[in-house]
């Protein structure tokens, strides 16, 4: 079956990642409806490219684990900093890679499998299907040292432990996920000219009032909002206390960004897409794998979490996805 977005004949283009008829019968959301238009979206893509979303990672994950000597490349602790020699360097990007226990590797990847199973239907939906590997290979490249930076600012030098785990590259894709939501929301609402599948922004931008939608600069006061209630709530991680002080600034700008759109183009108008029940699903099923990425990993986390690289991973996961939506903004001039 193809999905609207091969009927458009764009490559890259926003579509339905479900492949319903606006002629089906309209049903109550179900799991199993969501399952099923999960299933025909995966159908409608190519093999090669839900491979490449889906195993790569996970196999490299299981291929260190692998080699014996992989644990020896946890960071040390002990260091001042990721530059304080050529090892240390090694260690910074190589310990996101490395797992020293096998419940730990697993849940890793069955983590990243979740976040991906909403995150590339999002992205088909919003046009984003290319985005997605280039965020891919900027977050395997970026992450871990800046992950390792963070960590080491936080607690280099103070004691000597291993640091080591793929959650602060989880947490870039959780990131991206938020994101990509709202792009995905933005792209339902875009009219578009069927022959080549580009968007024609131009009726729906200059009367915002006048049509439902929601632009995607949304996504900047939800996550400059999460960020600051992370830093205002308890954590498990006894190191990680409460900061008002550091959550007001995120907290300003959340509040910064919800003004300047309500002003520019108005506030969200979702009920009126009429979207089929199992896209509807698949947008609450993204929300709440957002939300509780967010609480399970910076928030309510178990002792001994590394809640400074989950942060690291996932300031550099939302940077990477804000930037195109403000770049796709002001190429059309909004």
């Amino acid at each position: 079956m193809r999905s609207p977005v091969d009927e458009t004949g764009s490559d890259d283009g926003a579509g339905g990642a479900d492949g319903d008829s606006v002629d089906r019968p309209e049903e109550p959301p179900s799991v199993r409806g969501l399952f099923a238009a999960l299933s025909r979206a995966v159908r409608s893509r190519p093999p090669g490219e839900l491979l490449l979303v889906a195993l790569p990672l996970p196999a490299l994950l299981v291929a260190v684990a692998a080699l014996p000597e992989s644990r020896g490349w946890a960071l040390s602790l002990s260091a001042t900093g990721i530059l304080e020699s050529r090892w240390t360097l090694w260690t910074a990007f190589a310990s996101s890679f490395v797992h020293t226990e096998t419940g730990h590797l697993l849940d890793n990847v069955l983590n990243y499998w979740l976040v991906l199973a909403v995150a590339y239907p999002l992205s088909v939906v919003a046009g984003w299907r290319r985005r997605l590997l280039y965020a891919t290979v900027a977050y395997v490249a970026l992450v871990p040292f800046v992950s390792a930076w963070a960590t080491l600012l936080a607690f280099g030098g103070a004691l000597d432990a291993p640091a080591a785990g793929f959650s602060d590259v989880n947490s870039a894709f959780l990131g991206y996920l938020i994101v990509v939501w709202f792009a995905a929301l933005s792209a339902e609402a875009a009219p578009r000219d069927r022959s080549t599948g580009a968007e024609s922004v131009t009726v729906v931008r200059s009367t915002p009032s006048a049509a439902p939608g929601i632009d995607a600069r949304w996504s900047l006061v939800v996550v400059f909002g999460s960020l600051a209630v992370v830093f205002l709530s308890p954590s498990g991680a006894g190191y990680f206390p409460p900061s008002p002080t550091v959550a007001f600034p995120f907290a300003v700008v959340a509040l910064v960004a919800l003004v300047s759109l309500l002003t520019r183009v108005g506030r969200p108008r979702i009920a009126g897409l009429d979207l089929p029940p199992s896209r509807e699903l698949l947008y609450v099923t993204g929300a709440s794998v957002a939300v509780a990425g967010v609480v399970g990993s910076l928030m309510i986390v178990p002792l001994g979490s590394n809640v400074f690289a989950h942060l690291a991973g996932y300031a550099v996961g939302v940077s990477v996805a804000l930037a195109w939506v403000i770049g796709d903004a002001s190429a059309t001039g909004r």
